[in-house]
C-alpha cells in the first residue's frame, strides 16, 4: 500500500513539474488529423520542431502503435545529439522513468521498455538503409541532405511494416526541388511555421541576433520558413553567393572603400552604403566589411574616415551624383589626408554590375564572412528596383581594384 502511495505521489509530483505535451504545445505542433503518410515541418530555428517530432515518436513508440522506427539525421553524430540527447531528444522528453527509453550507442539503438525500437541512421551513408525495415521514421534538417532524393526513396522502400507507415519530416526550408515537390503531394501534410511564434522559449541572446538579421535572406529562411528560389532576371544567385565565402590572406596590396551616399536620414531615406574591399597579390578581391547606414553625412563621413585608417585604405571611391563635391568636403573637413575619388553613374546600375557578377561566378571575389544585407541586395535587385546601396558601394569599390573605374576592360569576360 506504501508502495502505491509513494508512486501515485512521484506521479502527481511529475505531472505538475512535467505537463504533458498536449498541453502547453501549439496546434501546429501537435500530429495532424486525417489520412496521411508524411508530416512535414517546414519551421524557422526554434520553432520548436525537433520537440514537435520527438514527442509524436515517444507517443507511437510508448503506446505500441510504432515498433520499428527509423531516426535520419545529415550525420550519425548529429541524430544522437539532436534527436536522441539533445534538449528537445527522446530522452530528455521522456520524464517518466517506466518509458524512458535506454540508448545503446554503439549499435546506435534506443530501445523503450515495451520492446520498441528506434535506430540512428546518417543520411550521408543513406545506403544503409538498403534491408531494414520500419513502421515509422522522423527525418531531421533534410534541406541540409547531400543526397536529400536518394535517402527518401531509399527509407521509403524500408516503410513497410506497417498498414499506413508514418514518416516525419522536420525542416529549415531552402529551395531544393525535393521539398517543393513534396509539398505537391497529397498524402503529405505541410506545416509552416516561424520562430516568432515560440518566443516565449527563446533566449534572450536569440532573440537579440533576431534583430541582426531584420531584412536579410537568413531572416526570411531561418526565422520565416519562406523558400527564397533564384529570380530570373537577377546577376547573382544564392548559388553563386553561397560559393564566395573565403577568409582573406594577412596582407593586402590595394584596400577601397566604396562608398554610395544618402544625404538624408529619414524613415524614407536610403541607406548610405559603405564598403570595405581589397585585393590579394594573386588579383582575388574580397569584401571585407559592410559598414552601411541610415545616418546624416556628417555622421557616414566619420565612419569612413575611420575605416580608413583601420583598414589603412588606399582609397575612398564614391558616388558624387548627389551631393556634388560637398561629400567629398565634408570628409576632408574631418581628416585631409584621406584620398577620395569621384564618380558619375552615368550606366544603368544593372550595366555597371554585370562584369563585377561575372567575377563571383569565376570565383575571383569573395566575402570575408557573410554580410546578410548586402548579400539580400545582391540576390533579389531586378532593373527598376529601388537603388541598392550596398550594391552600388560593393560595385564602385570593385570596379577601382579591378578596372580603375574609368576604364570598363573589355576583356573581362576572357578573365
Amino acid at each position: 500500500m506504501k508502495k502505491n502511495t509513494t508512486n501515485q505521489l512521484n506521479s502527481e509530483k511529475e505531472s505538475v513539474l512535467y505537463p504533458k505535451w498536449e498541453q502547453i504545445a501549439r496546434p501546429n505542433q501537435l500530429i495532424p488529423q486525417g489520412n496521411w503518410n508524411i508530416w512535414m515541418i517546414l519551421a524557422g530555428r526554434g520553432f520548436g520542431k525537433t520537440r514537435s517530432a520527438a514527442e509524436a515518436i515517444k507517443k507511437w513508440a510508448t503506446n505500441g502503435e510504432y515498433k520499428r522506427i527509423a531516426l535520419i539525421s545529415n550525420t550519425i553524430q548529429e541524430a544522437r545529439q539532436v534527436m536522441v540527447e539533445g534538449e528537445s531528444g527522446l530522452i530528455s522528453i521522456s520524464h517518466n522513468i517506466n518509458e524512458q527509453p535506454k540508448f545503446l550507442p554503439s549499435r546506435r539503438l534506443l530501445i523503450w521498455p515495451n520492446g520498441a525500437q528506434a535506430t540512428l541512421y546518417g543520411a550521408e551513408n543513406y545506403e544503409q538503409l538498403r534491408g531494414p525495415q520500419f513502421d515509422a521514421a522522423w527525418i531531421d534538417e533534410f534541406a541540409k541532405f547531400k543526397y536529400p532524393k536518394e535517402t527518401f526513396e531509399q527509407l521509403s522502400f524500408s516503410l513497410r511494416l506497417s498498414t499506413q507507415p508514418k514518416l516525419i519530416l522536420t525542416t529549415t526550408p531552402r529551395p531544393i526541388p525535393f521539398i517543393k515537390a513534396l509539398m505537391k503531394r497529397k498524402d503529405v501534410v505541410t506545416v509552416r511555421g516561424s520562430s516568432l511564434e515560440n518566443l516565449n522559449n527563446l533566449s534572450p541572446t536569440f532573440l537579440k541576433q533576431l534583430e541582426y538579421l531584420k531584412g536579410t535572406r537568413l531572416e526570411a529562411q531561418e526565422i520565416y520558413a519562406e523558400i527564397l528560389e533564384n529570380k530570373q532576371n537577377t546577376l547573382w544567385s544564392w548559388d553563386d553567393i553561397g560559393m564566395c565565402y573565403k577568409t582573406p590572406p594577412h596582407f593586402l596590396n590595394n584596400i577601397i572603400i566604396g562608398v554610395d551616399p544618402a544625404i538624408t536620414a529619414s524613415d524614407t531615406s536610403d541607406e548610405t552604403g559603405i564598403i570595405v574591399a581589397g585585393m590579394d597579390s594573386f588579383g582575388k578581391a574580397y569584401v571585407l566589411d559592410d559598414l552601411s547606414l541610415s545616418a546624416l553625412p556628417n555622421i557616414w563621413a566619420k565612419k569612413v574616415v575611420d575605416a580608413y585608417h583601420k583598414y589603412n585604405a588606399k582609397l575612398v571611391v564614391i558616388e558624387r551624383n548627389a551631393g556634388g563635391n560637398l561629400l567629398n568636403n565634408l570628409i576632408e573637413s574631418i581628416d585631409n589626408s584621406i584620398k577620395i575619388k569621384s564618380v558619375y553613374a552615368h550606366q544603368s546600375k544593372i550595366t555597371r554590375a554585370e562584369p563585377i557578377a561575372l567575377l563571383y561566378q569565376k570565383k575571383m571575389i569573395f566575402h570575408a564572412r557573410q554580410f546578410h544585407k548586402l548579400e539580400m541586395q545582391m540576390a533579389t535587385y531586378e532593373p527598376g528596383n529601388k537603388s541598392p546601396d550596398r550594391l552600388d558601394a560593393m560595385v564602385w569599390s570593385m570596379h577601382e581594384l579591378f578596372y580603375k573605374i574609368s576604364d570598363i576592360i573589355p576583356t573581362i569576360w576572357s578573365i
